[in-house]
């Protein structure tokens, strides 16, 4: 097998057959500048007042999209007192209707605690508003 390697390079050569004449890379630039076309050299056009601050005009969009999703979700149709509503707090007060909703899985026990905690707090807050008001 080496011998088959050896008898090939010696009938063909190392060489590539591939020759570049004698000084052609010495004036290949200017035939290459010479061969191509004259090209328009065109200023850069500068930004406009718009284009420099509308991602910034886009962001603040975008934040204020976000702050209007987050009151949508979380109630935006609270009133002034915060969590605070009475027809939830009357619902809380007859018992058969929490049963109702516990033996469902609707609602937790801890989700009445802390939706009663939470009323206490308004009630309380809203007291010490009211004597301090007179």
């Amino acid at each position: 097998m080496k011998n088959n390697k050896s008898d090939i390079l010696s009938r063909i050569g190392k060489d590539a057959g591939f020759n570049v004449p004698e000084g052609y890379f010495d004036s290949f630039t200017s035939q290459m500048e010479s061969k191509l076309p004259e090209q328009e050299v065109h200023p850069i056009p500068q930004p406009t007042k718009w284009q420099k601050i509308r991602p910034f005009i886009y962001m603040a969009a975008m934040f204020v999209g976000i702050w209007l999703m987050m009151k949508i979700f979380n109630g935006f149709g609270e009133k002034e007192h915060g969590f605070y509503n009475p027809e939830i707090v009357a619902g809380f007060q007859n018992d058969s209707n929490i049963d109702y909703l516990m033996m469902g899985g609707d609602i937790s026990e801890y989700d009445i605690l802390t939706y009663q905690d939470s009323v206490n707090t308004y009630m309380h807050d809203a007291s010490i508003d009211d004597s301090s008001e007179n």
